[in-house]
């Protein structure tokens, strides 16, 4: 007897409280969605029609987490295996109200449909936008965002987070200064961590318990090399070995804490610091900023400092009384704008290229 593909059992969706139940209601939905011209609406709609074809695997984009970016393929079973995990972690509900304001383009977007599959969950399309709850009037039982939707929609009004239930968050680091606003909400706050390659996180910390490490998801185990970068094992959402460039500390054998990443490392003077380390510590910093390093004759690589200030600030101006002596900044560059990604990442290459070039 021919086993059937796991995906397959998944026959049906609910969005915005109306069930889609077999193909063809599903292909009419889609048709529908197409119709409207709406860019992230034709996402959700070709993701759909993707997953309710016969082909067992979906193309997805890498953000360059292992390397350079490209595109790979996954198993439609990897994507179902991480959805069990994230939805029996959470313990979400059947019925459960599952929000959608990342876009179907990419993993992220991606997976929180197929949690709604797996998880029969009622998934609620909202505009992909910085604030996502802008328009959202009820309550919300989970949601997922990066970083900058977060802080966007804390800074309009810092209350209204509590309108979720269960918030994770992933697609960037959530710095310090933002783990304190979202520690004191009601909202259930995750911090997860993964990549495409892993079908989207395989580890989490709750912010509100001021958890440090990361805690492994159910059947997923990892290493550190040589490198002390960590190495995700072969499970059911990965088929083969993962290397990150991400530097970590083992707090278990299933948890970790990230230090940074292996290609942000600065070596000042032959000592080691990691740029998201020094960073981390100058959180209360009132304006944007991030490290960098120029290339300086007697101390291999120099650090620093960059602004995001239309005004000259020197070194002296800057307490970095809470860096140890190799981890301070040996200048401050004061420039109109960090160069970020969509998401809010520090493109950091591309910033050293501008204070080498320019300033």
């Amino acid at each position: 007897m021919v086993k059937q593909s796991l995906y397959k059992l998944y026959t049906s969706i609910k969005i915005d409280g109306i069930v889609y139940d077999g193909n063809e209601a599903i292909q009419s939905y889609c048709d529908e969605l197409i119709s409207t011209g709406d860019e992230e609406k034709r996402a959700i709609a070709n993701f759909l029609k993707q997953w309710f074809s016969e082909v067992e695997y979906i193309t997805l984009k890498t953000s360059g987490s292992t390397g350079k970016p490209k595109d790979i393929t996954v198993k439609k079973e990897a994507m179902v295996a991480s959805a069990r995990r994230t939805v029996s972690f959470l313990k979400l509900k059947e019925g459960s109200s599952a929000l959608l304001c990342l876009s179907a383009n990419y993993i992220a977007g991606k997976m929180m449909i197929v949690r709604a599959l797996v998880g029969k969950l009622n998934l609620l399309i909202s505009n992909v936008s910085s604030n996502p709850l802008s328009e959202i009037a009820g309550h919300i039982d989970f949601a997922a965002m990066v970083p900058l939707q977060v802080t966007t929609c804390l800074h309009d009004n810092p209350d209204v987070l509590n309108k979720i239930k269960t918030l994770i968050i992933g697609g960037g680091r959530v710095n310090p200064q933002l783990s304190d606003q979202l520690s004191v909400l009601e909202c259930k706050t995750w911090e997860t961590y993964g990549m495409t390659e892993t079908v989207s996180h395989i580890a989490m910390r709750q912010i509100n318990s001021r958890q440090k490490c990361f805690q492994l998801l159910p059947g997923i185990n990892v290493v550190s090399d040589e490198r002390s970068c960590l190495v995700v094992e072969p499970s059911e959402v990965n088929e083969s070995q993962v290397v990150t460039n991400d530097v970590v500390e083992m707090c278990s054998p299933s948890s970790f804490l990230i230090k940074g990443r292996f290609d942000n490392i600065i070596n000042t003077g032959g000592i080691k610091v990691i740029a998201e380390e020094i960073e981390a510590k100058l959180s209360k910093l009132d304006m944007p900023f991030a490290i960098s390093y120029r290339e300086d004759l007697a101390l291999g690589q120099r650090i620093v400092l960059v602004l995001q200030s239309s005004s000259s600030i020197s070194i002296d101006e800057i307490d970095c009384s809470c860096l140890s002596k190799f981890e301070r900044p040996k200048e401050v560059v004061c420039i109109k704008e960090l160069p970020k990604t969509a998401n809010g990442k520090i493109q950091r290459k591309k910033l050293r290229e501008l204070i080498t070039k320019y300033y």
